[in-house]
């Protein structure tokens, strides 16, 4: 039977990764602790556990808050994983099966929706679902493995240029150029386009950051 703490961590970890939990926001023991209707000590060993993986950080007189990435930290996070994304596509198009490619379809098509009515949430969600695909298709479990641990920490901050009008179009736009190169088997493309990709998405968040701040 899984401990309070492994609950609280799982369910902490995806309230981060849903962007419910932005970087910066503060988690009060007593409000969790009546939320999860659990006493303050699996509170206590869960905030301990997300310190010590990155994700909260503690604060003098604030005490644990969702961790901040600064600017340099960011960008090298995305440039990793614009890189191995990429790779990510590359492989997906030399291995595509049907079966992968039904799944990567059905994922545009849940991107296509949301962007169609601008549901940032439903897109967020879908966006992983497209990627996620991707990652699958490339049959490389050592790849998926060390892009999901990458997803843990940028998942929060790639969805704050969905806020900015124009961009779930745009998005699906980039989705689709991927998606048709790997398709057509063109590894190189499809590579490029997604490493592209990646780092718009990362040359935004600076100014975002600011005004986190």
């Amino acid at each position: 039977m899984a401990r309070a703490s492994d609950k609280l961590i799982e369910q902490l970890k995806q309230e981060i990764f849903s962007g419910l939990l932005k970087p910066g926001d503060q988690l009060e023991e007593a409000d969790l602790a009546v939320r999860f209707n659990v006493s303050r000590t699996p509170i206590r060993e869960a905030i301990r556990s997300l310190v010590d993986n990155g994700l909260l950080e503690t604060r003098s007189r604030k005490g644990a808050i969702v961790r901040v990435l600064n600017a340099k930290e960011l960008n090298d996070l995305f440039e990793v994983a614009a890189e191995l994304e990429g790779m990510a596509c590359r492989l997906a198009s030399e291995r595509l099966t049907q079966s992968n490619k039904k799944i990567i379809k059905a994922s545009l098509d849940l991107c296509q929706a949301a962007a169609q009515v601008e549901d940032i949430p439903g897109y967020a969600e879908a966006n992983l679902a497209f990627h996620g695909a991707i990652h699958e298709a490339s049959e490389n479990d050592w790849l998926t493995d060390q892009l999901s641990q990458i997803q843990a920490r940028i998942n929060v901050y790639r969805l704050m240029p969905y806020e900015i009008v124009g961009r779930l179009e745009k998005s699906l736009v980039e989705h689709q150029k991927i998606s048709e190169a790997i398709f057509a088997k063109d590894g190189l493309s499809a590579n490029s386009l997604m490493r592209d990709h990646m780092m718009l998405q990362g040359a935004r968040l600076p100014s975002l950051l600011r005004a986190l701040v």
